[in-house]
Order: C-alpha cells, then structure tokens, then sequence
C-alpha cells in the first residue's frame, strides 16, 4: 500500500504569521483546499435525485461550537459513554501499544478528546487535523501554551482528502485517533476509503488505530439524541446553510428550512435532512436549483456498526484487530487497530 512518506510536502505550506503569534512548540500548517472542488461538490449534491450536501460542511466556527455544545446535552449519550470507556480502560489501551510517541487526529475539533491520551508522557507530539482554521488554531494555542513539553503541529485542512503530513511528524510511533464515532457519518464504501487512508496516516512501519463506533440500539435512544429539546441540534444542521452561503456565496434561504432527524432502519442509520418549508430557490455558483415544499436535503447519515460488521471494514482498509472495548449498556465500543 503507497504510503504519504512518497508525497510529503507537496499540498501542506507553512503559516509564519502563525507561528509568529503562537507558543514555540505549536506549528501551523494549511493544506491547500481549493474552493472550486466544494463548489463542485454542493453542485452534485444538490443535483441529485435525493438532494445533499458533504458534512463537512457543518463545520466554520459556529458549527464546530454549537457541536461541541451538542455533546453535552442530556439527550447525546455517545461522548459521555465514549468518555467513560476511556476513563475505565485508557491504561490497557496503551499498554498495547509500546511504541507510541505521535498522537494524529483526524476531525479533532476542540482537541479536548485527546487529553486523556495526552496525560501520557510517551505521547509527546500531537498533530490534529481539522477543517475549521480559525477553531484550530485557537484551540491549539491554548493546547500548546499549558502542555509545553508537548509538541504540536495543528494541520488545517480536510481530513477526508489524501492528507500529506509535514516531515516534522515522525514516521514511526503513530497512532491515529478517531473517536465520536465519526466513521459512521461515512456510508460503507467511503469509510472503508477513509480507513484507508487512515491505514496511510498510521505511516510504513505500521501504527495503530483507536477508534470510536457507535453500536445499534433501540431507536427512541438514537432519534433523542439527534433531536435535543434545546435545539441545538436543530441549529447545527441550519447553519450548514450560512457557512455555504458566506463561503461559496450560495444563496440558501434559511428561514425556509426546518431541521428533520430520524433512523431508518433498513440501513441501519440516522439521518438528519432540511426539509423545505416552502417552494425554494437555490444558487450554488452559476447554477440555479428549485426545491418543492416538502423536499429535503439530505445533510448528514450515522451508522450504527455491530463490531463484526465494523471489523470487516476495517481489515479491509489494512488493518487488523488488537482489542475493543465497551460499556455496560454495550452503546458504545472502541476499537484498537494495528496497521499491517
């Protein structure tokens, strides 16, 4: 399997003015992310059958805010059930892995994930990658001002592209940390794309990866925490809209939209949609869309994995499995993989 240690430095570039502002020990980098290639994957989306829009798209400044407010709610049990796997077993978890030494994550939001990790003195680089510059980059300052022993290297950029980590990541000593259940935002095909790739971050040596999945359950559990009674949910989905809008110049009404979350159980997944209010009209570039009354746009799907079922995704993206583990209500798992 090629490896990122053949491309390195081709799509990642430097941040002074960054540097300059930040601590001696945090590094800034920028993936080059063109803005036609969005432009192009809001016009598919929105020229399907069954109209969506990326993920990814969630997450500016606000979106990455109001998520991290939405982990909190009573109702969003797969954080705290994650969080409480970490506290019970983090010291297993590394026991498995001796030759740690760099922390990569993917989607790393407010890093606030990783610290439980990071109280380990063998971790001492920390090398997140997310989409939100602005929201990293502050988030990396204050991690890198109390943690001065830790080295960090904060990459802005899109973690479902081919990502190119700068030659100050070592090789070997990786692991890749991927909790929240994320993986299951992806339908099948893509995640096993996305492990993939993650099997090429882990680096040629074979590093591992410690993942977090969400496990089936009864559905009024699922729908409740895609429908919080604060409604920030609700908002998070929203403001896909008016990230789009400020930067793509898209022309989304919000007001016309309501948001909309349920499982479907055929496929063994949430949705969450934007349903259309009212007729309304679209621009997405140069392009003009119509949606009826009562259409959707389709925004976001979470899968809910057996560990079977996630195993043979996951062996087939190059990994094989070390250990999982989870909670006593069996919500939630995390699995340790190793690259091979």
């Amino acid at each position: 399997m090629e490896t990122l240690a053949k491309h390195r430095n081709t799509n990642l570039a430097l941040n002074p003015a960054s540097n300059q502002e930040s601590p001696p020990n945090l590094r800034v980098h920028h993936l080059h992310d063109p803005v036609d290639d969005d432009l192009e994957l809001v016009r598919s989306g929105m020229s399907a059958a069954q109209p969506w829009l990326h993920p990814k798209f969630f997450y500016d400044a606000r979106g990455s805010a109001l998520f991290d407010a939405i982990t909190a709610t009573p109702e969003y049990y797969p954080t705290r059930t994650e969080a409480a796997i970490f506290a019970r077993h983090i010291d297993e978890m590394l026991a498995y892995v001796d030759d740690r030494n760099v922390l990569v994550e993917p989607g790393s939001g407010n890093c606030d994930k990783a610290l439980t990790l990071l109280r380990d003195e063998k971790l001492t680089h920390y090398a997140p990658i997310e989409i939100s510059r602005d929201f990293l980059v502050k988030c990396c300052r204050r991690l890198a001002s109390s943690h001065p022993n830790l080295l960090v290297d904060a990459i802005c950029g899109d973690f479902t592209r081919s990502h190119i980590l700068p030659d100050s990541i070592p090789d070997e000593g990786r692991l890749i940390f991927f909790p929240g259940s994320t993986i299951g935002n992806f339908d099948p095909q893509h995640a096993q794309a996305l492990l993939q790739n993650f099997r090429g971050l882990a680096g040629p040596s074979g590093g591992h990866l410690l993942i977090g999945t969400d496990l089936p359950k009864d559905q009024a559990t699922l729908e409740a925490a895609y429908n919080d009674a604060q409604g920030l949910t609700a908002q998070f989905n929203l403001n896909m809209l008016v990230h789009l809008n400020q930067r793509l110049d898209c022309r989304f009404l919000r007001e016309d939209f309501v948001h909309k979350a349920f499982y479907n159980a055929d496929l063994g997944r949430i949705e969450m949609h934007l349903v259309c209010k009212r007729d309304t009209p679209v621009r997405v570039g140069e392009d003009q869309f119509s949606l009826a009354a009562g259409q959707s746009i389709h925004t976001e799907s979470s899968y809910k994995y057996a560990p079977n079922t996630f195993l043979k995704l996951a062996q087939g993206a190059g990994f094989e499995p070390v250990a999982h583990w989870t909670d006593p209500k069996e919500w939630f798992a995390v699995h340790l993989m190793r690259a091979v």
